[in-house]
Order: C-alpha cells, then sequence, then structure tokens
C-alpha cells in the first residue's frame, strides 16, 4: 500500500520575507526597495516558494500584485511566525548583550515615583553615586523577566502577586487631605459632614470604603474624579475638593504646608500597599541589590 507523499513546508525563511512584503506593499518592486534586493530576486523568491507549496498565492495584475483566497489565508499565519522570531531574536540579543552593571531600571506609579520616590534620588546618589537609577512612571506593570523585563518594580497592591519576589515596603493607609484654604472656609468636626463637600476620587474607589468603615450611609460624591492618584493630590492642592489618598505620598505636602488634613483621626487602613518587587535571588553587591536595600532603609527611616 503506497502511502501519499506529503508536501513539505518551505523551509527557506527568505522566501516567506519576500512573500509577506510583496502582500504588503502590492509589488515586487516596492518590496525589492525595502529589502535591498532586485525586482526580480523578489519575484524569484516568491516563485519558488508557490512551486513548494503547489499554489499560487497572488494574483497578478496590470499594477501590482494581490494575495488571492490561499494568499490571504497563508499571508496571515505567516505574520505570526515572523513576528515569533523577530521576538524570540530580540530577546536572545537583549538577555546576552552586556548591560551596564550599574545601571538599574525601576517600574513604579506616576504618584509613588513624583511623591516620595524623587525628593529621595539625592540620599541615593550621595550613598551610591556610581549607580544610575531610571524610572518608568506608569500605571502598566512591566514583567522582571523576558521581553520589555525591568530590575525591579514598586507597586501598590497586595500579595500574592502574579510574577517576583515581593517584599513589603510601605503601608497604604489612606487619609483626608485638602488645600488649607478650603479647610479655612470650614469647621467641619465629623465624618459626616464630609458628605456635604466635593470629594475627590481616583481608580482606588477610597472614599466608598472610607464611608463603610466610618458607619455612613453612601453617597453620591461630587467632586471630580481622575484615572491616577497623582492627578487628585494635584487637584486637593488646587482647592477642588477633599482626596483621600496613601498618608505616605502627602506627607511632603503636609510639611510643606500645601495640603493639610481635612479631618484628623479619620484615616481608612487598608491591606494593601506598597511592595518591592525583584527576583527571588538578586547576586550579592549588585547594583539592584544595593536600590532595594536602600529603599528599605529609607522606608524605615523616612516612611
Amino acid at each position: 500500500m503506497s502511502v501519499p507523499k506529503r508536501r513539505t513546508a518551505p523551509a527557506v525563511i527568505n522566501h516567506l520575507v519576500a512573500f509577506e512584503a510583496a502582500a504588503r506593499l502590492g509589488s515586487f518592486r516596492a518590496a525589492s526597495d525595502e529589502l535591498h534586493v532586485t525586482p526580480g530576486a523578489v519575484a524569484q523568491q516568491v516563485r519558488t516558494l508557490e512551486d513548494k507549496l503547489g499554489l499560487a498565492l497572488f494574483e497578478r495584475l496590470p499594477r501590482g500584485l494581490k494575495p488571492n483566497r490561499h494568499g490571504s489565508d497563508y499571508l496571515e499565519r505567516v505574520r505570526l511566525a515572523l513576528h515569533i522570531i523577530e521576538d524570540a531574536s530580540s530577546e536572545l540579543l537583549d538577555r546576552d548583550a552586556p548591560g551596564d552593571p550599574h545601571q538599574v531600571l525601576l517600574s513604579t506609579t506616576p504618584a509613588f515615583a513624583s511623591r516620595w520616590l524623587i525628593p529621595r534620588l539625592g540620599r541615593l546618589a550621595a550613598a551610591h553615586p556610581q549607580i544610575a537609577l531610571m524610572i518608568d512612571a506608569s500605571d502598566s506593570t512591566r514583567p522582571l523577566s523576558g521581553k520589555g523585563a525591568v530590575d525591579m518594580a514598586v507597586r501598590w497592591g497586595a500579595p500574592p502577586f502574579a510574577n517576583g519576589h515581593a517584599r513589603p515596603l510601605l503601608p497604604g493607609q489612606a487619609v483626608p487631605v485638602c488645600a488649607p484654604s478650603l479647610r479655612g472656609e470650614h469647621h467641619w468636626q465629623h465624618a459626616a459632614e464630609l458628605a456635604e463637600l466635593p470629594l475627590i476620587s481616583d481608580s482606588h474607589n477610597n472614599w466608598k470604603r472610607w464611608f463603610d468603615h466610618y458607619g455612613l450611609p453612601a453617597t453620591r460624591f461630587t467632586g471630580p474624579s481622575f484615572s491616577q492618584t497623582i492627578l487628585a493630590i494635584e487637584a486637593a492642592e488646587q482647592g477642588m475638593g477633599i482626596a483621600l489618598v496613601p498618608g505616605l505620598l502627602v506627607e511632603n505636602a503636609l510639611k510643606a504646608g500645601t495640603l493639610v488634613v481635612a479631618l484628623a483621626g479619620h484615616a481608612l487602613p487598608s491591606a494593601a500597599g506598597f511592595y518591592m518587587l525583584t527576583e527571588q535571588s538578586l547576586p550579592a553587591g549588585c547594583a539592584t541589590a544595593k536600590v532595594a536595600q536602600w529603599l528599605e532603609h529609607e522606608a524605615q527611616l523616612h516612611g
């Protein structure tokens, strides 16, 4: 009994690259310009691919090319394969490329970077003048390994975290704060009175938990709402209402007098906080380990 011979997929990636470029750009000439080869070379690579597959992939038009039904289906898979190869190559080169041993890339939130970390960077420079700390301030989390990896991160939340070794850094207790001018216009003394004022919200929705914590009925907030805590803090400094934010993020503003506590003794406890995320094991004495130790020291002394 004879077994039908199965057609094998082409193994030469140049054929696939030429096919993808010609399909995307609509002509052999445009593809040749992009690939820095002659139009004839692109045409030959595409013809070879079609011969290996036993299928035509293009409609040859008077002015250019258009993938036919087979070509369109094949193009989608080829693009995916080329992207996978490109990503794998980039990750391999990034992993093996010698990096600057004194450079540390730290990912954190804009609020933590602006309100807690940046005011302390002078002490880091004094303690470790050889370390170059690069800060990626974004609400988007980044991995600690693989594509787009950072060396370490400081993130809000509660364990367990999806990846990385998490160490508690700073507590997340929130306090109600406002501009001195707004506090001077009012003489509120009880938590229920705050419901009548503009309450500034952010993505953490702390105010609902605050009212629940103090046994008060739910209220319709009349103040502005922001996607980031840093914007809520800035709005409070501008006198737009009362913000309920982690106390550690406004400690400098309270010392400087740009913010005041709106109602003393009415903080909001939280099981969440700021955690430092690193790989499970850091080489002793490496720059990342030194920054991690410095962060923990700062949190203990100046948290």
